[in-house]
Order: C-alpha cells, then sequence, then structure tokens
C-alpha cells in the first residue's frame, strides 16, 4: 500500500511539473505550442532593426529587417497553429501583439511600414488576424488558421518574435 501511494505521489508530481513546463515563465513572450507533443518553443527573438531606403529621386520607404532570410524557428504547414502567451492579468494580447509577415529581400526579412513619394506618405501594413482564447488567468492560446508557407513574427512594442512556416 505504502508503495502504491508512493507511485502515485509520483506520478502525480511528474503530471504537475509536466503541465508547467507547457506555460510560458515570461510575460510578453509568445511561444510556439505544439498540440501534438504538447512542448513548446521560444521563438526566435530580436530588437527592431530600423531600414529606411530611398528608391529612386523621389521616393523612399522605411521599416524592420532581421538578418537571415529564414528563421531558425521552422514549424510545420498546418490548417491551425497555436502560440502561447503570458500576459498581465487584465491584459487583451491583441493589443500588445502584431503578428505580420515578412518579405524576403536578398539575404534579410524585412517589414515595410511606411512608403513616401514626393506629394504623399502612407503608413500602413496587413496584421494577421489571430483567435485568442483564455487558458487561465494571464495565460493565452493565440490561434491562426490556415498560415501560408513563409517568414512571419508577432511584434510588440520592444521585440520582434519570429519564426518560419514551412
Amino acid at each position: 500500500m505504502k508503495n502504491a501511494l508512493i507511485l502515485i505521489t509520483i506520478l502525480i508530481s511528474s503530471f504537475i511539473s509536466n503541465a508547467q513546463n507547457n506555460l510560458p515563465e515570461f510575460n510578453d513572450k509568445p511561444v510556439y505550442f505544439d498540440s501534438k507533443t504538447k512542448q513548446i518553443t521560444e521563438l526566435e527573438k530580436s530588437q527592431y532593426n530600423t531600414i529606411a531606403k530611398a528608391k529612386g529621386l523621389f521616393s523612399a520607404e522605411s521599416g524592420f529587417f532581421l538578418n537571415g532570410i529564414s528563421s531558425n524557428i521552422k514549424i510545420p504547414k498546418q490548417e491551425e497553429l497555436l502560440f502561447i502567451i503570458k500576459v498581465a492579468p487584465g491584459t487583451d494580447p491583441t493589443s500588445v501583439f502584431d503578428l505580420v509577415q515578412f518579405e524576403v529581400r536578398k539575404d534579410q526579412r524585412v517589414f515595410i511600414t511606411s512608403k513616401a513619394k514626393a506629394t504623399s506618405t502612407t503608413t500602413s501594413f496587413e496584421k494577421i488576424n489571430y483567435g485568442v482564447k483564455k487558458i487561465k488567468e494571464g495565460y493565452y492560446y493565440l490561434t491562426i488558421k490556415n498560415l501560408d508557407s513563409g517568414e512571419y513574427f508577432f511584434g510588440s512594442s520592444d521585440f520582434m518574435f519570429a519564426f518560419s512556416i514551412e
């Protein structure tokens, strides 16, 4: 009987420890959640590298870039992707993170935020919508459906968290 109780205690402790390992430790740092293996993977974290480039005499563009044509975080293309984020209680993750796609140019992943011509300037970019589902207080699933192959990142005010869909 004593051995059975010890075994049950070990199994419960292992299960609780495993469950806690599947949630991110830090606020505002999204991670990929593999629903098959129940494991999390940290994304490629980078500060914003700004780019400003003249395009002829009367136009220019600006934005951000990451070196390299592809992230070292490779996620297989799936119908639905899950990410997990920990935020301060009461915070809507969609107000903290935008999901956007990089454009690959030469040896960089580039994200253009504004384009200027001699007569006008446009500042806009296409955000990718994602669903949000509460796991528990402060923890959320970010659900993305039908994402094409390519280079992407979650952007906050401070960092980019990049990944590749293959």
